[in-house]
C-alpha cells in the first residue's frame, strides 16, 4: 500500500511536537514532515507545561532530558553566555572543555556527538595524487562561505547544494552493529528563501518521537540560530523529515497523552483553522 508523506505544520515547537509524538503513538509510521514557520522570535516558542512534563517523564525512565539531547547538537547556553562568540571559539572550547566531560560523563557520547561532527568531521581527500586526512569544521566553512559571496562587489549567496553538512560517517558508523544508537541524524542543511532569511532542515532515517525529537527540534532550531546570527540574517523556517518515525520508549502514562491531546486541541494552527 501506497501512503503519502504526513506533514505537521505550526508555529510553536511544542505543538508540532506533540501532534508528531500522537501521530507516531496512534499506530502511524509513515515518514513524517515536521515543519515550523511563522516564529516571531529568533527560535521558535515552545509551552513550559509541556517541555516541563515532558521531562518529568524522561527523567523517570532515566531517558536524557531535553536540555540535555539538544546539548549533543550545539552548545548554545555557552554561546549565549560567552556573548555569541565565533564558530571557531566555540569549535575550540568545545573539543578541548567540553567533549572530553560529555564522553566522561554518559557512555552514549563515546562515539561522538553531533555537534563534535559539524565542526571536526574527517575524511580523505585526494590532492595532487595523494590521500591525506583532512578534518573540517562544517559550520565554519558554511558560514564562511556565506560571508565571502556577500562581501564581493556584487553581492549574492552561496549555492544551496553547498549549505550541507555531515553527520553520519559511513567509515566510522559502517560497523555491522544491529543497533547504532549514534548518528540518527544524518544532515543537516541551510537553505534561504526571502532576503535576509535563513532556513535549518534534518533528515533523521529514523527518529524517537518520545525519547529524542523534542530535545532534536530544540538543539536544531539552538543551531540554525546560531548560524543565522552569525552570518547577520534571521532563522525564518525548521524543516525535520523522518523517514520512518516510532515512538521509541512505549508510553503507558495516560494522563499525560489526554494532556497532549487537550493540548493539541486547544492551541494546534491546523485544529483552529
Amino acid at each position: 500500500m501506497t501512503t503519502k508523506p504526513h506533514l505537521i505544520t505550526e508555529s510553536n515547537l511544542s505543538t508540532a511536537w506533540a501532534r508528531a509524538f500522537l501521530h507516531a503513538h496512534d499506530g502511524a509510521n509513515d515518514t513524517l514532515v515536521v515543519a515550523i514557520r511563522d516564529f516571531d522570535g529568533e527560535i521558535p516558542s515552545q509551552d513550559k507545561i509541556i517541555a516541563t512534563e515532558l521531562d518529568k517523564r524522561l527523567s523517570l525512565l532515566a531517558i536524557p532530558k531535553i536540555d540535555h539531547t539538544a546539548l549533543t547538537i550545539v552548545p548554545y547556553d555557552k554561546w549565549l553566555r560567552e556573548g555569541k562568540i565565533s564558530i571557531e571559539e566555540l569549535t575550540t572550547w568545545y573539543l578541548e572543555s567540553m567533549l572530553p566531560r560529555l564522553k566522561a560523563r554518559c557512555t552514549k557520547n563515546r562515539r561522538g556527538t553531533y555537534f563534535e561532527r559539524l565542526v571536526s568531521y574527517s575524511g580523505v581527500n585526494s590532492k595532487g595524487g595523494k590521500q591525506e586526512v583532512r578534518t573540517v569544521n562544517q559550520l565554519a566553512h558554511v558560514i564562511n562561505l556565506w560571508k565571502k559571496k556577500a562581501s564581493n562587489p556584487k553581492p549574492s549567496r552561496p549555492r544551496q547544494s553547498a549549505l550541507q553538512l555531515a553527520c553520519f560517517d559511513p567509515a566510522k558508523d559502517d560497523n555491522g552493529s544491529p543497533l547504532l544508537g549514534f548518528p540518527c541524524l544524518q544532515q543537516v542543511s541551510f537553505t534561504y528563501h526571502e532576503k535576509g532569511t535563513l532556513e535549518v532542515n534534518a533528515y533523521y532515517p529514523k527518529q524517537y518521537l518520545f525519547d529524542r525529537a523534542y530535545g532534536n527540534y530544540v538543539g536544531l532550531c539552538q543551531l540554525g540560530h546560531l548560524v543565522a546570527h552569525s552570518l547577520g540574517v534571521k532563522l525564518t523556517r525548521f524543516t525535520c523529515i523522518n523517514a520512518s518515525p516510532e515512538v521509541g520508549t512505549k508510553v503507558n502514562d495516560s494522563d499525560f497523552i489526554d494532556l497532549l491531546r487537550s493540548y493539541v486541541s486547544e492551541n494546534s494552527a491546523e485544529t483552529n483553522e
